[in-house]
């Protein structure tokens, strides 16, 4: 996976969508191993988004 750019919140909400899809796919066909860690990878963009705004309000 390629990086990501800190400051492009609207890149880090399509990849928190493109893992939800994923997530609902696989518990569709049952194959639910990778479901946790594309969890985690979710609550950590949504916390990286957080701090984005967190500066911007800031500055």
């Amino acid at each position: 996976m390629s990086k990501l750019r800190k400051d492009n919140i609207s890149k880090l909400g399509h990849k928190i969508n493109q893992l939800k899809k994923r997530i609902l796919r696989t518990e569709i066909s049952g194959n639910t191993s990778k479901v946790e860690f594309r969890k985690m990878r979710i609550n950590k963009i949504k916390k990286k988004i957080k701090e984005i705004l967190a500066k911007r309000n800031i500055k």
